[in-house]
Protein backbone atom coordinates (compact mmCIF):
# COMPACT_ATOMS: atom_id res chain seq x y z
CA UNK A 1 0.00 0.00 0.00
CA UNK A 2 1.04 3.93 -1.34
CA UNK A 3 2.23 5.39 2.10
CA UNK A 4 0.24 8.82 2.18
CA UNK A 5 1.50 11.65 4.12
CA UNK A 6 0.18 12.91 7.50
CA UNK A 7 -1.50 16.35 6.52
CA UNK A 8 -3.54 14.45 3.84
CA UNK A 9 -4.56 11.54 5.42
CA UNK A 10 -5.81 13.37 8.84
CA UNK A 11 -7.27 16.09 6.63
CA UNK A 12 -10.25 17.01 9.12
CA UNK A 13 -13.56 15.64 6.76
CA UNK A 14 -15.83 17.26 9.09
CA UNK A 15 -16.58 20.75 10.25
CA UNK A 16 -15.97 20.01 13.97
CA UNK A 17 -12.45 18.80 12.94
CA UNK A 18 -11.24 21.82 11.15
CA UNK A 19 -8.69 23.67 14.14
CA UNK A 20 -9.18 27.04 15.23
CA UNK A 21 -11.68 28.36 12.70
CA UNK A 22 -15.53 28.14 14.67
CA UNK A 23 -16.49 31.51 13.35
CA UNK A 24 -16.57 30.06 9.95
CA UNK A 25 -17.37 25.78 10.62
CA UNK A 26 -20.05 27.29 12.55
CA UNK A 27 -21.58 29.36 9.82
CA UNK A 28 -21.00 27.20 7.09
CA UNK A 29 -22.90 24.47 9.48
CA UNK A 30 -26.09 26.63 10.51
CA UNK A 31 -26.43 27.53 6.91
CA UNK A 32 -26.18 23.59 6.02
CA UNK A 33 -28.66 22.90 8.43
CA UNK A 34 -31.29 25.20 7.59
CA UNK A 35 -31.04 24.28 3.91
CA UNK A 36 -29.70 27.87 3.06
CA UNK A 37 -26.28 27.88 1.48
CA UNK A 38 -24.90 31.37 -0.27
CA UNK A 39 -24.10 31.13 -3.49
CA UNK A 40 -20.65 32.12 -3.58
CA UNK A 41 -18.01 32.33 -0.31
CA UNK A 42 -14.79 33.57 -0.33
CA UNK A 43 -12.36 32.58 2.06
CA UNK A 44 -9.48 34.18 2.64
CA UNK A 45 -6.37 33.56 5.15
CA UNK A 46 -2.65 32.31 5.78
CA UNK A 47 -1.47 29.21 4.10
CA UNK A 48 -2.38 25.95 6.19
CA UNK A 49 -5.39 27.29 7.79
CA UNK A 50 -8.08 25.40 6.13
CA UNK A 51 -9.75 27.21 3.26
CA UNK A 52 -9.40 24.08 0.90
CA UNK A 53 -10.46 21.70 3.37
CA UNK A 54 -13.15 23.65 4.42
CA UNK A 55 -14.87 24.45 1.11
CA UNK A 56 -14.42 20.75 0.48
CA UNK A 57 -16.04 19.63 3.88
CA UNK A 58 -19.09 22.24 2.23
CA UNK A 59 -19.33 20.89 -0.60
CA UNK A 60 -19.62 17.20 0.62
CA UNK A 61 -22.30 18.73 3.56
CA UNK A 62 -24.35 20.28 0.70
CA UNK A 63 -24.73 17.31 -1.06
CA UNK A 64 -25.09 14.59 2.04
CA UNK A 65 -28.16 12.64 1.59
CA UNK A 66 -28.71 12.92 5.81
CA UNK A 67 -26.99 15.19 7.08
CA UNK A 68 -26.43 15.64 10.86
CA UNK A 69 -27.08 19.47 11.96
CA UNK A 70 -25.11 20.24 8.90
CA UNK A 71 -22.28 18.11 9.25
CA UNK A 72 -22.05 15.63 6.63
CA UNK A 73 -23.41 11.55 7.84
CA UNK A 74 -19.99 10.21 6.59
CA UNK A 75 -21.93 6.89 5.66
CA UNK A 76 -24.25 7.74 2.63
CA UNK A 77 -22.54 7.36 -1.08
CA UNK A 78 -22.11 10.81 -1.96
CA UNK A 79 -19.97 11.01 1.77
CA UNK A 80 -18.35 8.24 0.27
CA UNK A 81 -17.54 9.77 -3.32
CA UNK A 82 -15.95 12.81 -1.37
CA UNK A 83 -13.84 10.88 0.74
CA UNK A 84 -12.37 8.73 -1.64
CA UNK A 85 -11.64 11.63 -4.12
CA UNK A 86 -14.16 10.43 -6.68
CA UNK A 87 -17.29 13.45 -6.46
CA UNK A 88 -17.72 14.70 -9.99
CA UNK A 89 -19.74 17.62 -8.74
CA UNK A 90 -16.98 18.91 -6.88
CA UNK A 91 -14.89 20.93 -9.55
CA UNK A 92 -11.58 22.03 -8.12
CA UNK A 93 -9.75 24.73 -10.19
CA UNK A 94 -6.13 25.97 -9.96
CA UNK A 95 -6.22 29.65 -10.90
CA UNK A 96 -2.21 30.07 -10.68
CA UNK A 97 -1.94 27.44 -13.95
CA UNK A 98 -5.69 28.15 -15.09
CA UNK A 99 -5.82 32.14 -15.19
CA UNK A 100 -6.91 32.71 -18.68
CA UNK A 101 -10.19 34.02 -20.32
CA UNK A 102 -10.28 30.90 -21.66
CA UNK A 103 -10.83 28.58 -18.63
CA UNK A 104 -12.88 30.50 -17.12
CA UNK A 105 -15.16 30.61 -20.52
CA UNK A 106 -15.25 27.02 -19.91
CA UNK A 107 -16.37 26.80 -16.26
CA UNK A 108 -18.97 29.46 -16.91
CA UNK A 109 -20.53 27.10 -19.99
CA UNK A 110 -20.37 24.53 -17.43
CA UNK A 111 -22.44 25.64 -14.93
CA UNK A 112 -25.34 25.24 -17.10
CA UNK A 113 -25.30 21.53 -16.85
CA UNK A 114 -27.22 20.00 -13.83
CA UNK A 115 -25.36 18.18 -11.21
CA UNK A 116 -24.56 14.26 -11.94
CA UNK A 117 -25.47 12.85 -8.33
CA UNK A 118 -26.14 15.57 -5.76
CA UNK A 119 -28.23 18.41 -5.26
CA UNK A 120 -25.46 21.22 -6.31
CA UNK A 121 -22.23 21.55 -8.38
CA UNK A 122 -19.56 23.28 -6.29
CA UNK A 123 -17.06 25.33 -7.99
CA UNK A 124 -13.74 25.67 -6.16
CA UNK A 125 -11.44 28.12 -7.72
CA UNK A 126 -8.10 27.78 -5.32
CA UNK A 127 -5.91 31.23 -5.62
CA UNK A 128 -8.08 33.27 -7.15
CA UNK A 129 -6.16 36.60 -7.18
CA UNK A 130 -3.77 35.08 -10.01
CA UNK A 131 -7.03 35.20 -12.36
CA UNK A 132 -6.45 38.00 -15.34
CA UNK A 133 -8.67 41.22 -15.39
CA UNK A 134 -10.46 39.18 -18.42
CA UNK A 135 -10.79 36.23 -16.88
CA UNK A 136 -12.27 38.45 -13.79
CA UNK A 137 -14.65 39.75 -15.92
CA UNK A 138 -15.44 37.31 -17.72
CA UNK A 139 -16.99 35.28 -14.32
CA UNK A 140 -18.57 38.54 -12.94
CA UNK A 141 -22.40 37.90 -14.42
CA UNK A 142 -21.92 34.12 -13.46
CA UNK A 143 -20.79 34.57 -10.32
CA UNK A 144 -23.69 37.38 -9.34
CA UNK A 145 -26.89 34.97 -10.79
CA UNK A 146 -25.28 31.36 -11.31
CA UNK A 147 -27.72 28.50 -11.87
CA UNK A 148 -29.15 27.60 -8.49
CA UNK A 149 -27.80 24.32 -8.52
CA UNK A 150 -24.17 25.74 -8.42
CA UNK A 151 -22.22 26.95 -5.66
CA UNK A 152 -18.81 28.93 -6.37
CA UNK A 153 -16.25 29.04 -3.40
CA UNK A 154 -12.89 31.26 -3.89
CA UNK A 155 -10.10 30.92 -1.95
CA UNK A 156 -6.79 33.15 -1.84
CA UNK A 157 -4.19 33.86 0.16
CA UNK A 158 -3.74 38.00 -1.28
CA UNK A 159 -7.38 38.77 -0.93
CA UNK A 160 -6.09 42.49 -1.31
CA UNK A 161 -6.00 41.32 -5.20
CA UNK A 162 -9.32 40.45 -5.59
CA UNK A 163 -11.17 42.86 -7.76
CA UNK A 164 -13.94 44.57 -5.60
CA UNK A 165 -16.62 43.58 -8.03
CA UNK A 166 -15.92 40.04 -7.00
CA UNK A 167 -15.88 40.84 -3.68
CA UNK A 168 -19.48 42.32 -3.54
CA UNK A 169 -20.77 39.43 -5.00
CA UNK A 170 -19.34 37.04 -2.23
CA UNK A 171 -19.59 36.03 1.36
CA UNK A 172 -16.47 36.96 2.26
CA UNK A 173 -14.67 34.59 5.55
CA UNK A 174 -11.27 35.83 6.78
CA UNK A 175 -9.56 32.37 8.60
CA UNK A 176 -6.85 33.47 11.13
CA UNK A 177 -3.77 31.65 11.89
CA UNK A 178 -4.29 28.71 14.04
CA UNK A 179 -3.62 29.50 17.73
CA UNK A 180 -1.04 27.10 19.49
CA UNK A 181 -3.50 25.94 21.45
CA UNK A 182 -5.60 24.39 18.85
CA UNK A 183 -3.26 23.19 16.78
CA UNK A 184 -1.49 20.96 19.79
CA UNK A 185 -5.10 19.38 20.42
CA UNK A 186 -5.09 18.53 16.37
CA UNK A 187 -1.07 17.24 16.66
CA UNK A 188 -2.59 15.27 20.11
CA UNK A 189 -5.34 13.81 18.10
CA UNK A 190 -2.60 12.88 15.02
CA UNK A 191 -0.42 11.77 17.85
CA UNK A 192 -2.53 8.97 18.94
CA UNK A 193 -4.15 8.14 16.16
CA UNK A 194 -0.31 7.19 14.73
CA UNK A 195 0.77 5.99 17.84
CA UNK A 196 2.93 8.06 18.89
CA UNK A 197 4.87 8.93 21.97
CA UNK A 198 5.69 12.59 22.54
CA UNK A 199 7.86 13.98 25.67
CA UNK A 200 5.36 17.05 27.42
CA UNK A 201 6.39 20.18 25.28
CA UNK A 202 7.12 18.71 22.18
CA UNK A 203 3.44 19.40 20.22
CA UNK A 204 4.18 22.83 21.72
CA UNK A 205 7.45 23.28 19.90
CA UNK A 206 6.28 22.01 16.62
CA UNK A 207 3.10 24.09 16.74
CA UNK A 208 5.28 27.16 17.48
CA UNK A 209 7.35 26.55 14.53
CA UNK A 210 4.83 25.99 12.40
CA UNK A 211 3.55 30.19 12.97
CA UNK A 212 -0.33 29.03 12.50
CA UNK A 213 -0.35 26.82 10.13
CA UNK A 214 -1.39 23.44 10.67
CA UNK A 215 -0.25 21.90 7.72
CA UNK A 216 3.24 22.69 8.56
CA UNK A 217 2.66 21.64 11.80
CA UNK A 218 1.43 18.35 10.58
CA UNK A 219 4.55 17.75 7.91
CA UNK A 220 6.91 18.74 10.64
CA UNK A 221 5.60 15.72 12.99
CA UNK A 222 6.08 14.03 10.06
CA UNK A 223 9.61 14.58 9.37
CA UNK A 224 10.20 14.20 13.02
CA UNK A 225 8.54 10.45 12.73
CA UNK A 226 10.90 9.77 9.55
CA UNK A 227 13.88 10.54 11.28
CA UNK A 228 13.26 9.58 15.15
CA UNK A 229 10.49 7.24 15.48
CA UNK A 230 7.19 7.24 16.94
CA UNK A 231 9.13 8.20 19.98
CA UNK A 232 9.87 11.44 20.26
CA UNK A 233 11.67 13.21 23.06
CA UNK A 234 12.17 17.22 24.04
CA UNK A 235 15.49 17.15 22.20
CA UNK A 236 14.81 14.74 18.87
CA UNK A 237 12.38 17.32 18.26
CA UNK A 238 14.42 20.67 18.86
CA UNK A 239 17.42 18.77 16.77
CA UNK A 240 14.67 17.66 14.11
CA UNK A 241 13.22 21.88 13.99
CA UNK A 242 17.05 22.81 13.77
CA UNK A 243 16.34 24.36 17.04
CA UNK A 244 19.38 24.78 19.64
CA UNK A 245 19.68 21.11 21.53
CA UNK A 246 20.36 21.88 24.64
CA UNK A 247 19.60 24.92 27.16
CA UNK A 248 22.54 27.53 25.78
CA UNK A 249 19.78 29.35 24.10
CA UNK A 250 18.36 29.84 27.57
CA UNK A 251 22.08 30.38 29.07
CA UNK A 252 22.48 33.12 26.71
CA UNK A 253 19.50 34.73 27.48
CA UNK A 254 20.40 34.54 31.39
CA UNK A 255 23.49 36.03 30.51
CA UNK A 256 21.93 38.83 28.60
CA UNK A 257 19.81 40.43 31.09
CA UNK A 258 22.24 39.90 33.86
CA UNK A 259 24.47 41.88 31.59
CA UNK A 260 27.51 38.82 32.16
CA UNK A 261 29.91 39.25 29.19
CA UNK A 262 32.41 36.66 29.77
CA UNK A 263 29.59 33.46 29.67
CA UNK A 264 27.38 35.31 26.62
CA UNK A 265 30.60 35.32 24.94
CA UNK A 266 31.78 31.80 25.59
CA UNK A 267 28.53 31.13 24.70
CA UNK A 268 28.03 31.94 21.70
CA UNK A 269 31.56 30.66 20.83
CA UNK A 270 30.41 27.49 21.83
CA UNK A 271 27.77 26.78 19.54
CA UNK A 272 29.73 28.57 16.50
CA UNK A 273 32.36 25.69 17.15
CA UNK A 274 29.94 22.86 17.40
CA UNK A 275 28.48 23.92 14.25
CA UNK A 276 24.86 25.65 15.34
CA UNK A 277 23.48 27.86 13.20
CA UNK A 278 24.16 30.84 15.53
CA UNK A 279 21.47 32.92 13.61
CA UNK A 280 18.68 30.25 15.12
CA UNK A 281 20.77 30.35 18.24
CA UNK A 282 19.86 34.05 18.91
CA UNK A 283 16.65 33.37 17.22
CA UNK A 284 16.15 30.79 20.16
CA UNK A 285 17.74 33.74 22.60
CA UNK A 286 14.97 36.18 21.34
CA UNK A 287 11.88 33.59 21.75
CA UNK A 288 13.26 33.26 25.24
CA UNK A 289 13.89 36.73 26.57
CA UNK A 290 9.66 37.92 25.32
CA UNK A 291 8.55 34.56 27.25
CA UNK A 292 10.66 36.23 30.14
CA UNK A 293 9.34 39.55 29.28
CA UNK A 294 5.86 38.06 29.38
CA UNK A 295 6.38 36.36 32.24
CA UNK A 296 7.56 39.72 34.39
CA UNK A 297 4.58 41.36 32.64
CA UNK A 298 1.84 38.89 34.11
CA UNK A 299 1.01 37.71 30.92
CA UNK A 300 2.99 34.73 30.98
CA UNK A 301 -0.71 32.08 31.59
CA UNK A 302 -0.82 33.17 27.66
CA UNK A 303 2.12 31.32 26.61
CA UNK A 304 0.93 27.86 27.03
CA UNK A 305 4.29 26.97 28.24
CA UNK A 306 4.64 23.32 28.91
CA UNK A 307 5.99 22.60 32.65
CA UNK A 308 9.46 22.45 32.41
CA UNK A 309 9.71 25.16 29.94
CA UNK A 310 7.90 27.44 32.24
CA UNK A 311 9.90 26.42 35.66
CA UNK A 312 12.88 27.59 33.16
CA UNK A 313 11.61 31.12 32.55
CA UNK A 314 10.66 31.15 36.11
CA UNK A 315 14.79 30.50 37.07
CA UNK A 316 15.72 33.43 35.11
CA UNK A 317 12.99 35.53 36.21
CA UNK A 318 14.51 35.64 39.42
CA UNK A 319 16.56 39.36 39.73
CA UNK A 320 16.21 40.18 36.12
CA UNK A 321 14.19 43.59 35.79
CA UNK A 322 11.61 44.34 32.83
CA UNK A 323 14.24 47.56 31.53
CA UNK A 324 17.30 44.86 31.33
CA UNK A 325 14.86 42.21 29.25
CA UNK A 326 13.75 45.20 26.97
CA UNK A 327 17.00 46.00 26.68
CA UNK A 328 18.58 42.74 25.94
CA UNK A 329 15.47 41.93 23.41
CA UNK A 330 16.32 45.38 21.30
CA UNK A 331 20.07 44.69 21.16
CA UNK A 332 19.56 40.76 20.11
CA UNK A 333 16.59 41.44 17.66
CA UNK A 334 18.58 43.99 15.80
CA UNK A 335 21.22 41.73 15.09
CA UNK A 336 22.04 41.75 10.90
CA UNK A 337 24.36 38.55 9.61
CA UNK A 338 24.47 39.50 5.97
CA UNK A 339 23.82 36.33 4.61
CA UNK A 340 25.99 34.64 7.13
CA UNK A 341 24.16 32.68 9.36
CA UNK A 342 26.73 30.68 11.10
CA UNK A 343 29.10 34.09 11.65
CA UNK A 344 29.15 34.63 15.49
CA UNK A 345 30.77 37.94 15.05
CA UNK A 346 27.47 40.33 14.71
CA UNK A 347 26.08 38.66 17.51
CA UNK A 348 29.20 38.72 19.47
CA UNK A 349 29.63 42.55 18.89
CA UNK A 350 25.65 43.64 19.70
CA UNK A 351 25.76 41.00 22.70
CA UNK A 352 29.19 42.77 23.87
CA UNK A 353 27.72 46.32 23.25
CA UNK A 354 24.65 45.40 24.79
CA UNK A 355 26.91 44.46 28.29
CA UNK A 356 29.27 47.57 28.09
CA UNK A 357 26.48 50.17 27.50
CA UNK A 358 24.79 49.19 30.34
CA UNK A 359 27.27 48.66 32.97
CA UNK A 360 29.86 51.94 31.75
CA UNK A 361 28.06 55.08 32.20
CA UNK A 362 26.86 57.21 28.53
CA UNK A 363 29.58 60.13 27.99
CA UNK A 364 29.20 63.32 29.59
CA UNK A 365 26.62 65.75 28.21
CA UNK A 366 26.63 69.26 28.18
CA UNK A 367 24.71 70.90 30.93
CA UNK A 368 21.63 71.64 29.49
CA UNK A 369 20.37 75.60 29.41
CA UNK A 370 18.17 76.98 32.37
CA UNK A 371 15.58 79.15 30.16
CA UNK A 372 13.30 76.75 28.63
CA UNK A 373 12.03 79.75 25.94
CA UNK A 374 15.20 78.41 24.18
CA UNK A 375 13.47 75.39 22.90
CA UNK A 376 10.43 77.38 21.93
CA UNK A 377 12.15 80.44 20.53
CA UNK A 378 14.20 80.46 17.25
CA UNK A 379 17.59 80.68 16.98
CA UNK A 380 18.44 83.70 15.51
CA UNK A 381 19.35 83.91 11.54
CA UNK A 382 23.10 84.44 10.43
CA UNK A 383 24.67 87.95 10.89
CA UNK A 384 25.28 90.55 8.46
CA UNK A 385 29.00 90.24 7.30
CA UNK A 386 30.99 92.28 8.90
CA UNK A 387 33.49 94.72 6.96
CA UNK A 388 36.88 93.22 6.01
CA UNK A 389 38.96 95.80 8.11
CA UNK A 390 37.04 94.65 11.15
CA UNK A 391 37.87 91.00 10.85
CA UNK A 392 34.97 88.73 10.06
CA UNK A 393 32.82 87.04 13.57
CA UNK A 394 32.39 82.98 12.68
CA UNK A 395 28.47 82.11 13.07
CA UNK A 396 27.84 79.45 15.60
CA UNK A 397 26.65 76.12 14.37
CA UNK A 398 23.23 74.90 15.93
CA UNK A 399 25.48 72.31 17.94
CA UNK A 400 27.36 74.73 19.82
CA UNK A 401 24.19 77.00 20.44
CA UNK A 402 22.12 74.39 21.59
CA UNK A 403 25.24 73.08 24.09
CA UNK A 404 26.45 76.63 25.26
CA UNK A 405 24.00 78.68 28.06
CA UNK A 406 23.01 82.14 27.19
CA UNK A 407 22.54 84.85 30.05
CA UNK A 408 20.95 86.68 27.75
CA UNK A 409 16.89 86.53 26.15
CA UNK A 410 17.13 85.51 22.79
CA UNK A 411 16.62 87.74 19.66
CA UNK A 412 13.31 88.30 18.04
CA UNK A 413 12.71 86.43 15.11
CA UNK A 414 14.09 88.18 12.13
CA UNK A 415 16.10 90.75 13.69
CA UNK A 416 19.93 89.86 13.54
CA UNK A 417 21.36 88.75 16.95
CA UNK A 418 24.26 90.88 18.20
CA UNK A 419 28.10 89.96 18.00
CA UNK A 420 29.51 88.60 21.04
CA UNK A 421 33.33 87.66 21.59
CA UNK A 422 33.97 83.71 22.98
CA UNK A 423 34.38 84.20 26.68
CA UNK A 424 36.93 81.61 26.48
CA UNK A 425 37.51 79.13 23.69
CA UNK A 426 37.80 80.51 20.22
CA UNK A 427 35.50 79.33 17.68
CA UNK A 428 36.21 76.71 15.23
CA UNK A 429 37.02 78.32 11.99
CA UNK A 430 34.00 77.87 9.33
CA UNK A 431 36.30 76.62 6.64
CA UNK A 432 37.29 73.23 9.58
CA UNK A 433 33.35 72.37 10.04
CA UNK A 434 31.07 70.60 6.96
CA UNK A 435 29.21 73.20 4.34
CA UNK A 436 26.96 75.81 6.77
CA UNK A 437 23.55 75.36 7.00
CA UNK A 438 21.22 77.46 8.61
CA UNK A 439 18.64 75.99 11.29
CA UNK A 440 16.06 77.77 12.95
CA UNK A 441 13.15 75.81 13.28
CA UNK A 442 10.39 76.27 15.83
CA UNK A 443 8.46 74.02 18.05
CA UNK A 444 10.89 71.33 19.34
CA UNK A 445 11.47 70.24 22.64
CA UNK A 446 13.44 71.21 25.41
CA UNK A 447 16.98 71.11 25.30
CA UNK A 448 18.09 68.75 27.23
CA UNK A 449 21.59 66.89 27.82
CA UNK A 450 20.89 64.31 24.84
CA UNK A 451 19.27 66.49 23.03
CA UNK A 452 22.41 68.71 23.28
CA UNK A 453 24.89 65.91 22.41
CA UNK A 454 22.79 64.65 19.89
CA UNK A 455 22.90 67.44 17.45
CA UNK A 456 26.45 67.81 18.30
CA UNK A 457 27.21 64.46 17.11
CA UNK A 458 24.61 64.52 14.21
CA UNK A 459 27.32 64.99 11.42
CA UNK A 460 28.10 60.85 12.60
CA UNK A 461 24.60 60.20 12.14
CA UNK A 462 24.07 61.72 9.14
CA UNK A 463 27.43 59.98 7.48
CA UNK A 464 26.10 56.27 8.72
CA UNK A 465 22.76 56.96 6.80
CA UNK A 466 24.89 57.92 3.58
CA UNK A 467 27.00 54.75 4.45
CA UNK A 468 23.43 53.27 4.07
CA UNK A 469 22.53 54.26 0.49
CA UNK A 470 22.40 58.02 -1.20
CA UNK A 471 19.06 58.29 -1.67
CA UNK A 472 18.77 57.27 2.66
CA UNK A 473 21.22 60.11 3.02
CA UNK A 474 20.13 62.73 0.53
CA UNK A 475 16.60 62.23 2.86
CA UNK A 476 18.98 62.46 5.91
CA UNK A 477 20.68 65.22 5.20
CA UNK A 478 17.61 67.58 5.60
CA UNK A 479 16.12 65.68 9.11
CA UNK A 480 17.44 67.22 12.38
CA UNK A 481 16.94 66.44 15.64
CA UNK A 482 13.74 67.19 17.35
CA UNK A 483 13.37 65.78 20.92
CA UNK A 484 15.08 63.75 23.34
CA UNK A 485 14.17 62.81 26.86
CA UNK A 486 16.60 60.14 27.90
CA UNK A 487 14.30 56.80 26.55
CA UNK A 488 13.10 58.63 23.20
CA UNK A 489 14.43 60.46 20.36
CA UNK A 490 12.34 62.29 17.70
CA UNK A 491 14.06 63.30 14.27
CA UNK A 492 11.80 65.65 12.26
CA UNK A 493 11.62 65.88 8.31
CA UNK A 494 9.95 68.83 6.47
CA UNK A 495 7.39 66.80 4.35
CA UNK A 496 5.20 63.78 5.09
CA UNK A 497 6.12 62.37 2.49
CA UNK A 498 9.88 62.11 3.72
CA UNK A 499 8.88 60.99 7.20
CA UNK A 500 6.24 57.89 5.81
CA UNK A 501 9.50 57.35 3.72
CA UNK A 502 11.86 57.10 6.31
CA UNK A 503 9.21 55.37 8.31
CA UNK A 504 8.44 52.65 6.31
CA UNK A 505 11.34 51.71 3.24
CA UNK A 506 13.68 48.68 2.64
CA UNK A 507 10.51 47.08 5.74
CA UNK A 508 11.67 49.40 8.21
CA UNK A 509 15.35 48.74 7.91
CA UNK A 510 16.27 52.10 7.39
CA UNK A 511 14.44 53.23 10.70
CA UNK A 512 16.67 50.71 12.50
CA UNK A 513 19.82 52.11 10.74
CA UNK A 514 18.74 55.43 12.33
CA UNK A 515 18.02 54.08 15.74
CA UNK A 516 21.43 52.22 15.90
CA UNK A 517 23.46 55.47 14.89
CA UNK A 518 21.30 57.68 17.39
CA UNK A 519 22.01 55.22 19.80
CA UNK A 520 25.91 55.18 19.33
CA UNK A 521 26.16 58.63 18.95
CA UNK A 522 24.08 59.28 22.78
CA UNK A 523 25.84 56.12 24.17
CA UNK A 524 22.53 54.65 25.64
CA UNK A 525 19.78 52.62 23.54
CA UNK A 526 16.83 55.19 22.66
CA UNK A 527 13.73 54.41 20.73
CA UNK A 528 14.15 56.64 17.83
CA UNK A 529 11.12 57.54 15.88
CA UNK A 530 10.71 60.10 12.64
CA UNK A 531 8.20 63.09 13.04
CA UNK A 532 6.90 65.64 10.56
CA UNK A 533 8.75 69.16 11.52
CA UNK A 534 6.94 71.32 9.25
CA UNK A 535 9.15 74.29 10.71
CA UNK A 536 12.53 72.69 8.93
CA UNK A 537 11.22 74.01 5.40
CA UNK A 538 11.37 77.67 6.02
CA UNK A 539 15.30 77.27 7.83
CA UNK A 540 16.81 78.31 4.11
CA UNK A 541 18.34 74.61 3.60
CA UNK A 542 14.73 72.77 2.21
CA UNK A 543 13.35 75.89 0.42
CA UNK A 544 9.58 76.16 0.34
CA UNK A 545 6.78 75.56 -2.50
CA UNK A 546 6.53 78.32 -4.69
CA UNK A 547 3.94 78.47 -7.37
CA UNK A 548 6.53 79.12 -10.08
CA UNK A 549 8.38 75.63 -10.02
CA UNK A 550 7.23 72.93 -11.77
CA UNK A 551 5.55 69.69 -9.68
CA UNK A 552 9.03 67.93 -10.97
CA UNK A 553 11.39 70.42 -9.28
CA UNK A 554 9.01 70.05 -6.14
CA UNK A 555 9.04 66.70 -6.17
CA UNK A 556 12.80 66.54 -6.21
CA UNK A 557 13.82 68.55 -3.50
CA UNK A 558 11.00 66.82 -1.01
CA UNK A 559 13.56 63.94 -1.58
CA UNK A 560 16.23 66.07 -0.42
CA UNK A 561 17.83 67.99 -3.91
CA UNK A 562 19.30 71.86 -3.68
CA UNK A 563 18.90 73.58 -6.21
CA UNK A 564 22.10 75.68 -7.94
CA UNK A 565 20.67 78.08 -9.15
CA UNK A 566 17.37 79.63 -9.84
Amino acid sequence: MAQEVLYRKWRPRRFVDVAGQDPVTTTMRNAVAAGTPAHAYLFCGPRGTGKTTTARILAKAVNCADPQAGEPCEQCPSCISYNEGRAIDLIELDAASNRGIDEIRDLREGTGYAPAAGRYKVYLIDEVHMLTDAAFNALLKTLEEPPPHVIFVLATTEAHRIPATILSRCQRFDLRRIPVSAMVQRLETIGLGEGLTVAPGGYELIARQATGSLRDAVNLLDQLIAFHGTTLTLDDVRAGLGLVVDDRAAGLARAAVMRDLAAGLSLLAGARDDGVEVRAFLRETVAVLRSLLMFKAGAGDRLGLADAQADEIDAIAVGASVADIVAALEALSAVDFAGDAYDSLPAEIAFAALCTGVSSAPAASPPAPSAPARAATPPPPRATPAPASEGVQARPTPRATAARPSSKAPAAPGRPAPTQPAPSAPVAAPAAAPPAREFAPTGGGDVTPDLALLRERWDAVQATMRGYSRPVGALFAIAYPKSADGERVEVGLPFQQQVDKARDQDGGKVLQTLTTAVTEALGHPVQVSVVLWAELGNTGHVPSARPTRSHLVEEALKQGAEPIGE
